[in-house]
């Protein structure tokens, strides 16, 4: 180190160096300056082996890797789901699912067809549903309980044993693929899944039927052959919309409602829980509201509204009600909306409007053949909904901070025609003419992290933190802020003048960067880090400080699904930056110039399991000229491979070059998106290191996630890391 030669004191130096060195036996990056630049974090990354460049998906990759930050979680983004073009009309009629909340949340989707159902499992869409067979089940047995009947069983038999090209005494079959259709071919003009009794309903022209995960139910013969138009649950009550008809379902019992109404062919029902009331969108007669009776004596109270009210004209499609209870009515030209005091319209010229959405936020999502539009009304805002409290009655509405964001097929979409739109959790759902798009909304995240460093020598303010935080762009990206810090402790000196006075003095370095990441194109992904850093070695000395401050630049890819679906490929050259100095201006120490090369494989991913094997490999590319001085980044970072430490040609000089990195490899399991286990191995040549990670995380609520990591020595060294603990934090909001 160039501060070597600073007159503070030979004790002084020596315990410096002491501390020092111990310090960078956590790294491979022994020849340079600035530690903290190489520091790794992240409690979750830590417990995997310290991988963490394919990985990327979460505020630690700002460290890894920046260009993380184009994809999602941590950046909203567009995908397409299920191909399927279609240019006579939707083939993919309706949309209802589920989220699973946790560490990877994901939606769990089940889609109504032109010819049945399909279900998205959280990581891939399945046209059969699957049953392991238990004892001395067969596959006849498996389709009556899938059918609910002996109706047709035989040739329902026979169809599920050709797709599962099964023999005649079904030998080694432990696994049954029964396709959707085999039961329900039609076209489905409903559909609804109802959290609570984890039940799927499903309207079809023909009638209703009900799937609880093991069977199928048809209501033909309690409730007929109707064609379904709309369904909408209230607690333990189904609302039933039919060209004949509004019905209520409720502890077995079909009650028709609505009678009074002067049509009955109804378009569109939705329950406002906040109110109370039932909307219902009646053809050729406007926009019906629902006041049920409380108790057998009391009466339905229906109000009807029409043009005179304020909507748009009498053939209301579709309806939704969002989080501060007003309704939003989709017509063939635009939107009625009601604001619990009025009707307003929203007219879209020249366009054609399909279905209208609220998501968790608050923002409304309209369906349209000309793309998608996200509305965010003020009153659903912080801000809004403050001023809506505080303003007086009378007074005008703002409306000025409302705003709108149009999608289509030059930001994100494939296809301008959108038919239906379900938001999901994070997750927002549309059918389109290519069949299924995915919009994957960004929350902010913030990270933090802790570590003591070097337990054996306990000392109290031996630390390492870090923090973190991003900021999705929409479309333009991500943005990152972190600042990462480590205290080398307070250590007591004497004076080389005196050597009964002792002397205090602190060690510590700060990195403090903004980040940012971007897609490029065919799911590659480019990030930048900017960074500039302090390094304190003797604060509070009385000889010469040996202080100096830089700055570095990282530059990161990206590769998501590179040859196949969930593979990963990551590349980062880290820590571009000049040399620095102490004391000495002649002596300068390089920063510490990294190669990073990673990938990630998810092996297993559904709602329930994920398996996830990362591997690493991080090489220092400092290198030094004939007069002992660092060569710049652009030359360093391959002369220090083709000519390593160790020396030698051909075949030897490589080995030796390869073996001068640090090589990790890490797996992560989680289980129902709450709990994660995890472990990882470090393996480090040059430092002689051989380590063992473990970790684990869960989440203590649906916006807090914590992670912890240990580290366990398995080589014959000095295991200066052994014990050593890291706990992160990871907020979602």
């Amino acid at each position: 180190m160039g501060f070597t030669k600073s007159p503070i004191g030979e004790t002084l130096r020596k315990s410096t160096l002491f501390i020092l060195f111990l310090l960078t036996s956590l790294l491979w990056a022994k020849g340079s300056a600035i530690i903290t630049l190489e520091m790794p974090i992240g409690a979750r990354q830590l417990g995997m082996g310290e991988t963490g460049a394919a990985v990327a998906d979460d505020a630690a990759s700002l460290y890894y890797n920046p260009a993380g930050l184009a994809f999602g979680p941590l950046a909203d983004e567009w995908l397409t789901s299920y191909y399927k073009p279609s240019k006579s009309g939707p083939f993919f009629t309706a949309l209802a699912a589920r989220t699973r909340p946790g560490f990877f949340a994901k939606s769990e989707l089940w889609a109504g067809t032109n010819e049945g159902v399909l279900h998205f499992n959280g990581d891939r869409w399945v046209e059969y549903h699957s049953v392991l067979l238990e004892g001395n089940t067969k596959i006849r047995d498996v389709v009556r309980v899938f059918v609910g009947s002996e109706r047709g069983l035989d040739e329902y038999t026979r169809q599920v044993k050709k797709y599962n090209n099964a023999d005649e005494n079904e030998k080694h079959l432990v696994e049954v693929r029964i396709p959707w259709n085999l039961y329900l071919k039609d076209t489905v003009t409903a559909l609804l899944y109802e959290s609570r009794t984890e039940k799927l309903w499903v309207g079809t022209p023909k009638g209703l039927f009900r799937f609880d995960g093991k069977t199928w139910k048809s209501f033909e013969s309690e409730f007929g052959a109707k064609r379904i138009t709309a369904l909408d649950n209230q607690g333990a009550s189904l609302w039933i919309g039919t060209d004949d008809g509004l019905f209520l379902y409720r502890n077995g019992r079909f009650e028709q409602k609505g009678v009074v109404l002067p049509s009955q062919k109804i378009e569109s029902v939705v329950w406002s829980e906040m109110r109370k009331e039932l909307f219902v969108a009646v053809k050729e007669a406007g926009i019906a509201r629902l006041i049920p009776k409380k108790n057998p004596q009391d009466k339905d109270r229906w109000s009807l509204f029409t043009e005179e009210d304020g909507i748009i004209d009498l053939e209301p499609k579709k309806l939704a009600v969002d989080s501060s209870g007003h309704v939003w009515a989709v017509h063939k030209s635009g939107l009625s909306h009601f604001n619990l005091r009025k009707w307003e319209q929203i007219q879209f010229d020249h366009n054609v409007v399909h279905d209208v959405s609220v998501d968790k936020k608050g923002a409304i999502w309209i369906a349209t053949q000309k793309g998608v539009w996200r509305h965010l009304p003020d009153y659903a805002t912080a801000s809004g909904k403050k001023a809506e409290l505080e303003r007086e009655v009378g007074e005008k509405e703002n409306t000025s901070k409302e705003d709108w964001h149009h999608y289509h097929s030059g930001n994100g979409l494939s296809s301008n025609q959108v038919w239906t739109v379900l938001p999901q959790g994070n997750d927002v759902w549309f059918s389109t003419n290519n069949g299924v798009e995915q919009y994957k909304d960004a929350d902010y995240q913030v990270s933090f992290f802790y570590e003591k460093l070097l337990p054996i020598l306990n000392i109290p303010d031996l630390y390492h933190l870090f923090a973190s935080m991003t900021v999705p762009l929409a479309e333009w990206g991500t943005l990152g802020f972190f600042v990462n810090f480590i205290s080398f402790g307070s250590t007591l000196v004497s004076d080389e003048f005196s050597s009964d006075e002792l002397v205090a003095y602190n060690s510590s370095e700060i990195v403090g960067g903004l980040s940012y990441g971007t897609q490029l194109i065919n799911r590659w992904a480019l990030g930048v880090n900017v960074k500039l850093f302090y390094s304190d070695l003797s604060s509070g000395s009385a000889g010469e400080e040996a202080t100096t401050f830089g700055y570095a630049f990282d530059v990161g890819l990206l590769k998501k699904d590179l040859f196949i679906k969930r593979l990963n490929f990551a590349a980062i050259l880290a820590n571009i930056g000049p040399s620095v100095y102490y004391v000495d201006k002649s002596i300068e120490d390089p920063i510490p110039l990294t190669w990073r090369l990673g990938l990630a494989y998810e092996i297993l991913s559904s709602v329930d399991h994920r398996l996830l094997v990362a591997a690493d490999y991080n090489r220092e590319a400092v290198f030094d000229n004939e007069k002992g001085q660092p060569e710049p980044f652009y030359i360093s970072s391959w002369k220090s491979i083709v000519k390593p430490e160790l020396g030698g040609h051909g075949f030897t000089a490589a080995k030796n070059s390869l073996l001068q990195g640090v090589f990790n490899l890490g797996a992560e399991y989680t289980y129902a998106n709450t709990v994660a286990l995890r472990m990882g191995y470090l393996y480090d040549r040059t430092g002689k290191r051989q380590e063992m990670d473990l970790g684990f995380g869960f989440m203590l609520s649906d916006v807090l996630q914590f992670n912890f990591a240990t580290i366990k020595d398995v080589g014959n060294n000095d295991g200066v890391r052994d014990g050593q603990m890291r706990f992160g934090l990871l907020f979602n909001f």
